[in-house]
């Protein structure tokens, strides 16, 4: 790990707000997940730690329990260790986690914590005071979205990575990252494209004449004449440290071949792995295996994920396109359109579970194909962000239009086509504001776009509106259902549908927006009462599904969270959840009388 007194003075100041948010975060997460208790008294919140020796050590902060769903909220900077600040995160983790918890995986959990403290040390210390005026659009957006995971504390681990990797391939720096590509043999290989595609159509959005060119070249060379062959692109991490090792005896046989980097240079977006063209802004963004753990996931590409992309999106966009609500909204996919991945039931059963993931990309419609020349997109977490200067992004919207009316704008635009594709189609998508693209005109919310959709979908398939659209799934391998119980598409609770919207959707996006505009005067109880207020709205309006919104309540009060700390502490033996106060439930009480 690098050493503190290597850093430059702007990354020790970084050093030193990334602690504070560490903390911060891990005792919100700790507290509401009930894995540690605290006590308040005049207003102060204490927590006792326990020393190597076993003797407490007292901590205090300033903290409040929220409306939105009971989320507990610190101030920033108000802990205290014996009445102290400025200690160091270290002694924390040892007397607060280490000392006081015992899980199977908190040796893991704590490493994630401490590599978070060091890359995100690093990554803040790159951006800019302020977001140029000229970066202000989607493409470069992505790459100053810097703050990761609003609730979970290991947000920017990136086990694997080191600094320079970070460094490298981080979306935060905006560097130029080259797009690698390798050859393997086609036998090997499945493809999964959506109807009226081809491969090589989409290889010509990223591959120059003088690449493919290069390709063959190196092909008549090093393949093997016998063998027909499929290109793949590879993230460049992956190809130097991970395919050498786990396929050692494909490299050397021929049924893969390098092939070496294309011409044009990419920019990765914020989930790291997927990269746009910035040689060819129009071109589909390339979503790619990468075998290093982010906010305690593997971002492998699973292939069964790969096979079904195309079809989850077929599906979801005949969905959208007959929908005169969905329509109206002006609401959007980005459909995946192509995956691609290694035949893995291919190999033998050591070299499988070594390799299973590691190589395979998907194919996703690039934003600008659905945006007019008066409009502009915005990652949806850019509501959250407050730059390096301490200015809010959204500052100049709210200044223009007032929070009030952006609020209410903001909350329609966004909840009406969730709801209804929950109430009118029985779908739940994964929608935290990573995945929503917020269009904007004039700085007003206008419309919403979703993307990431092949493995963040839920449905039971008989309560599906059209339950004969339905697509014919790859299932997933049962190797993949023990080492992650929460992948999965379908299910036969409706309450596991609605609580997917509730995870994703109003626990972490609609809680983070609605704390980020208590920043400008919008209190918790508006912003869930217009929330309130949008939901019944639709109801009055649709009374054709009113046997659904029994079905799938949102004002219910067995609204299940999932607990990812806990699950990242314990492990996946068990299914963690826990009920919480529903602020919709408490709205429409209010609205009602």
């Amino acid at each position: 790990m690098l050493q503190t007194s290597s850093l430059s003075k702007s990354e020790i100041s970084a050093l030193q707000e990334v602690a504070e948010r560490v903390m911060r975060q891990s005792l919100q997460a700790l507290m509401f997940e009930g894995i540690l208790e605290a006590q308040q008294a005049d207003g102060e919140w204490m927590l006792l730690g326990r020393k190597e020796d076993g003797s407490p050590v007292r901590y205090t902060f300033e903290a409040s329990v929220k409306e939105s769903f009971g989320r507990v909220r610190l101030v920033p900077h108000s802990i205290r260790r014996e009445g102290e600040t400025g200690f160091s995160l270290y002694p924390f983790l040892e007397e607060v986690l280490q000392n006081r918890l015992d899980g199977a995986q908190l040796n893991a959990f704590l490493h994630e914590l401490t590599e978070t403290l060091v890359k995100d040390s690093q990554s803040r210390a790159a951006q800019p005071e302020q977001i140029p005026h000229s970066e202000r659009h989607y493409e470069a957006l992505e790459s100053y979205m810097a703050d990761g995971h609003p609730y979970h504390p290991s947000y920017k681990s990136r086990l694997g990575f080191s600094l320079a990797d970070n460094e490298a391939y981080g979306p935060e720096f905006n560097r130029e990252v080259e797009l690698t590509w390798v050859a393997v043999n086609q036998s090997l290989i499945d493809v999964s494209l959506s109807p009226g595609l081809s491969l090589e159509g989409l290889y010509s959005q990223h591959l120059s004449r003088e690449d493919m060119r290069r390709f063959h070249q190196t092909l008549s060379e090093r393949g093997d004449a016998d063998k027909t062959y499929v290109y793949v692109p590879v993230h460049p991490w992956q190809l130097e440290n991970k395919l050498p090792n786990v396929f050692a005896e494909q490299l050397e046989n021929g049924d893969i071949v390098p092939l070496g980097a294309a011409e044009g240079k990419y920019r990765a977006q914020q989930s790291i792995r997927t990269l746009a063209s910035r040689a060819n802004t129009e071109a589909p963004y390339i979503k790619l295996a990468l075998s290093i753990t982010n906010t305690s996931t593997s971002r492998i590409l699973a292939h069964h994920t790969t096979q079904n992309a195309p079809l989850v999106s077929e599906w979801l966009e005949r969905i959208v396109s007959s929908d005169a609500v969905l329509q109206g909204a002006g609401f959007r996919l980005l459909k995946e359109e192509a995956g691609v991945s290694f035949r893995y039931d291919s190999l033998p059963g050591l070299q499988y579970r070594t390799a299973y993931g590691t190589l395979g990309a998907i194919f996703r419609q690039n934003v600008s194909q659905y945006l007019q020349p008066s409009e502009e997109a915005w990652p949806l977490n850019a509501l959250l962000l407050r730059q390096r200067n301490g200015e809010p992004f959204l500052q100049e919207a709210i200044q223009r239009h007032g929070v009030s009316k952006w609020s209410r704008e903001l909350i329609r635009t966004v909840v009406v086509p969730i709801v209804h594709l929950l109430y009118g189609h029985g779908i739940a998508l994964e929608s935290h504001a990573q995945n929503i693209i917020l269009v904007v005109e004039d700085l007003l919310p206008k419309r919403i776009i979703l993307k990431d959709l092949h493995d963040g979908v839920r449905y039971v398939p008989s309560k599906l509106l059209h339950p004969e659209w339905q697509p014919q799934l790859h299932p997933e391998p049962e190797t993949h259902r023990k080492f992650n119980r929460y992948s999965f598409l379908q299910t036969e609770s409706v309450n596991d549908v609605r609580d997917y919207t509730f995870d994703a959707f109003f626990f972490i996006c609609m809680t983070d927006i609605c704390w980020a505009l208590e920043d400008f005067g919008l209190s918790e109880g508006e912003f869930w009462k217009t929330c309130t207020e949008v939901i019944l709205d639709y109801q009055r309006q649709h009374p054709e599904y009113a046997e659904r919104y029994e079905m799938f309540d949102l004002f219910a009060d067995d609204a299940l969270i999932e607990e990812m700390t806990k699950r990242r502490i314990y492990g996946d033996g068990e299914l963690y959840f826990r009920s919480a106060l529903n602020p919709l439930r408490l709205a429409r009480e209010a609205i009602q009388g």
